[in-house]
């Protein structure tokens, strides 16, 4: 029995440290492969270059919305739009008719006016007067002597006039002074007749064509202006016409001259004597026609009195103005006495104050 026991205990011994043995031999192992994988894993991270992390940003933290009220905001600067223009505002048709009414009125130079010229009467911009005459109560009586285009683009070389006087206007003097300014040029000086009413609104152009066809015909036309007639007639401004030198005067004439003495006395002091004479019979206002003083120099040609006046004009002793018909309506023979000067009739004579 005791040999058994002990036998059985040494089978037990052997039995129970059989397990152990197994366990540490499995813990002995897994300690070689881990140290086998981390000398692995220590020569890859040698060979590999790794980036190193970036620190992580602060987290935001919410500011108290006191905090948020209390900052003053960013305010960004917008550009302010400019103001448009103020539309000018069209005339009252009532006043520019009734302003072409009183320019018919005085007359001479003064009617039809141009449209620069309607524009200084009315008061207003020129813009507000071309939009005036496009109503339809204003398109009805009255006329441009050119249409809207030509009109803006030279106001000075259009005519207002009212309808009905059409065919007064197709044979006034003026018209055609005005037209042949327009058309005419350096290179061309003489214009072909049936090109100056070509501008012109259809009905004012019939008339016009049969005032000037009627002029040729008559061979009448204005004082300043020449013609040609033939198939295709020609109309120019005497100025740009190469002329002979005005004949002498008779042998008669020049004795009675100088037995009156006036042969031998200098145009400039004839002039200055009827002047003076003239400017205190209408009462001293230093403004005499150049009708009268033709007349109180009847003896001189006309080509001379005009050569003597500008002379005396360039000597700043007199100048020449326009008639504006407020204060005494042009007979045609003053118009006719006149001189034509850059579209206006020069009809006055003052004597300068600083001469």
């Amino acid at each position: 029995m005791g040999r058994l026991g002990a036998a059985g205990s040494q089978e037990q011994g052997r039995a129970g440290s059989g397990p152990l043995e197994a366990g540490g031999r499995k813990t002995q192992r897994g300690r070689e492969d881990t140290s086998s994988n981390l000398r692995c894993l220590g020569r890859w991270a040698t060979k590999t270059k790794i980036a190193p992390k970036k620190p992580l940003a602060p987290a935001k933290t919410e500011e108290p919305s006191k905090l948020r009220a209390d900052r003053p905001k960013k305010t960004t600067a917008v550009p302010k739009k400019p103001r448009a223009p103020a539309k000018s505002e069209p005339s009252p048709p009532s006043k520019l008719l009734g302003i072409l009414e009183s320019q018919k009125q005085l007359g001479g130079t003064s009617y039809p006016p141009t449209l620069a010229r309607l524009a200084e009467l009315v008061g207003d911009p020129l813009a507000a007067v071309s939009k005036a005459l496009s109503h339809k109560d204003v398109k009805a009586r009255v006329l441009l002597s050119g249409d809207a285009k030509a009109a803006k683009v030279a106001p000075e070389a259009t005519l207002v006039l009212l309808a009905e006087d059409i065919e007064a206007i197709a044979r006034a003097d003026r018209l055609l002074e005005f037209q042949l300014h327009a058309a005419r040029t350096l290179e061309e000086p003489a214009v072909d007749a049936a090109r100056l009413g070509k501008s012109l609104p259809l009905a004012l152009r019939r008339a016009f064509k049969a005032a000037l066809e009627q002029r040729l015909e008559e061979r009448r036309m204005p004082r300043g202006i020449g013609a040609l007639r033939g198939k295709q007639p020609l109309v120019f401004l005497v100025a740009d016409a190469i002329l002979p030198p005005p004949d002498p005067p008779a042998r008669g004439s020049e004795a009675a001259s100088a037995r009156s003495g006036k042969g031998t006395e200098p145009f400039a002091a004839r002039f200055d004597a009827a002047f003076a004479a003239l400017d205190r019979a209408s009462g001293g206002q230093n403004y005499v026609t150049l009708h009268a003083l033709r007349g109180a120099l009847a003896d001189v040609p006309r080509a001379t009195f005009d050569g003597e006046l500008s002379a005396l004009r360039r000597q700043r002793r007199y100048s020449l103005d326009p008639s504006d018909g407020r204060h005494h309506q042009m007979t045609e023979a003053e118009r006719d006495a006149g001189i034509m000067e850059a579209g206006s009739l020069l009809v006055y004579v003052a004597r300068r104050g600083d001469s």
